[in-house]
């Protein structure tokens, strides 16, 4: 047997509890007549690119599944049959299975292990001391005399700019005559 996947819309207006039985059906469907379902994704209701009897939005499923090509000519008659599909596609799976069927707890374990060798290779770092440790500074509040110092600084600041300001005038002033 191959496998394949079918993808198919369900009018989004219907209650939920009617989605489910949809969907419940076409999996019924499938294994009834030898087939056997790998993969059930439910994406939600989504904005279709385009009106289908005029609705702008659809409830997108999605199934994996190996069973023999009797079951193709009998899904096709209970999706046209159905009120509630809007449509339905169905291909050859060409997609990695083992990445889609494997849990992620398995790749997350497979992960730890890839970290304790690593590890294990370099006794000198150990896993805390890879981890940059956070610095923080502490800054004392100013004292007295450094409060003091940034209001004379303004103020020679000021009395410079008021210089810079007046030779200007000056300046312009020589130039005028």
């Amino acid at each position: 047997m191959r496998v394949y996947e079918t993808t198919f819309i369900i009018n989004p207006q219907t209650d939920d509890a009617s989605i489910d039985r949809e969907v419940q059906s076409v999996s019924e469907l499938i294994t009834k007549n030898g087939g056997k379902i790998l993969h059930e994704d439910r994406m939600g209701t989504r904005r279709l690119a385009y009106q289908i009897n005029g609705l702008g939005q659809g409830y997108y499923t999605s199934l994996i599944y190996e069973a023999p090509t009797q079951v193709f000519p009998l899904l096709d008659r209970h999706f046209k049959l159905g009120e509630t599909y809007l449509r339905h596609l169905t291909i050859l799976c060409e997609r990695d299975l083992k990445a889609l069927l494997e849990p992620e707890e398995v790749v997350t374990a497979a992960e730890d292990k890839q970290v304790k060798a690593v590890a294990e290779a370099t006794p000198e770092a150990s896993s805390t001391e890879a981890v940059p440790k956070p610095t923080t500074k502490v800054v004392a509040p100013p004292t007295e005399e450094q409060q003091a110092e940034p209001a004379e600084a303004i103020e020679e600041v000021k009395s410079e700019g008021s210089l810079e300001r007046k030779r200007q005038d000056d300046l312009e002033e020589e130039e005028e005559l």
